[in-house]
């Protein structure tokens, strides 16, 4: 789909100000659009030594961006299941305090989003059946985690590519070109991401 075409559907579903978001327990990327184009993008790094540190400062910084940039609706990404039980409540405590904030500073609607759903609809979900092979016939004798790493940087450089060039912008952070895809795909689906949420 070229440029144009996304602009002109985005136009009839996307609201006019929106911030998708890409959150961790470390940190908030964001992707803000105004008028249904990219207006800016960047990440926010939380600071503190336990996870309740972690969480304080998100609600603070979180809440002041939101004042300082008010927006209408946030997409976010949601969590997905977790090996270890820690981190998925890590997770939900981090997004809790993201969204209590974001909502403290003015926000009036939140919705969510699958990793598969946005990564799907961008072409860069997971490796294929031929790239998996491939990488393990370039460095033959790894261990498996290695492998998911490769795997994983591999999608990461995709969707670095991917948003730079519908953009046209210079992200070279996984996290917030991760942002930026979420919002591609809200520009051209955002009845279902309504949808999905009832």
């Amino acid at each position: 789909m070229t440029k144009t075409r996304l602009s002109e559907v985005a136009k009839i579903q996307s609201p006019k100000n929106f911030c998708a978001i890409d959150a961790s327990t470390q940190s908030m990327a964001f992707a803000h659009f105004v008028d249904h184009k990219l207006n800016s993008c960047g990440k926010i790094v939380f600071s503190g030594n336990t996870i309740y540190e972690k969480i304080g400062d998100t609600a603070h910084k979180v809440s002041s961006f939101f004042n300082a940039y008010p927006v209408d609706v946030i997409l976010i990404e949601k969590t997905i299941f977790a090996n270890s039980p820690q981190v998925a409540a890590n997770l939900a405590l981090s997004q809790g305090a993201l969204i209590g904030a974001a909502k403290l500073g003015g926000v009036k609607s939140v919705y969510g989003v699958t990793p598969i759903a946005w990564q799907s609809f961008i072409g860069t979900r997971l490796l294929t059946t031929d790239e998996k092979p491939l990488i393990r016939r370039k460095t033959p004798g790894r261990s498996n985690s290695w492998y998911k790493a490769q795997e994983r940087e591999k999608r990461k450089q995709k969707t670095i590519f991917t948003v730079n060039n519908e953009f046209d912008i210079n992200v070279d952070d996984n996290d917030i070109a991760d942002a930026c895809g979420i919002g591609m795909y809200a520009l051209k689906n955002w009845m279902k991401v309504v949808k999905d949420e009832k």
